[in-house]
């Protein structure tokens, strides 16, 4: 025995209308029955499904106006616009990080001292500051 489905209620109803239409055909199985008893029984269901069906007809009978070509190459061209945008600012991009590297390679050979001796006296100086900042002191020594 298939237990009973409880009875449509109209909020119910007027949502099935917003969604489905009024084509009951496109509606689920298991509402069509109730909504149908419904509308035959109640006089707001009636309205409700008799300005669902004009508005249903109102949007089959609307025909969209055919686009202008020169209106349709502009909204198409936005795209192909923007994704030249971008590749414009990889390539500058890629050109600012390859022409900040440049210098950098460039004042490095520029400002190295030709004598190999300030370069060890810089690089023990360096040395000599790292390990002044690390604290070396244990503090399991007593």
């Amino acid at each position: 025995m298939k237990p009973t489905e409880p009875p449509m209620t109209l909020a119910r109803f007027s949502e099935l209308l917003d969604v489905y239409g009024a084509r009951l055909a496109q509606w689920p199985d298991v509402d069509r029955v109730a909504a149908e008893a419904l509308r035959a029984s109640n006089d707001e269901a009636a309205r409700l499904f008799r300005e669902a069906t004009e508005f249903d007809r109102l949007l089959d009978a609307y025909e969209v106006a055919e686009v202008a070509p020169r209106v349709r190459a502009r909204v198409l061209e936005v795209p192909a616009a923007a994704a030249r945008g971008k590749r414009q600012l990889g390539w500058r991009l890629a050109w600012a990080v390859a022409f900040s590297c440049l210098i950098g390679v460039t004042s490095g050979a520029l400002t190295a001292s030709e004598d190999p001796s300030e370069d060890e006296e810089w690089a023990e100086l360096t040395e000599v500051s790292f390990y002044a900042d690390l604290d070396l002191s244990s503090e399991d020594e007593p």
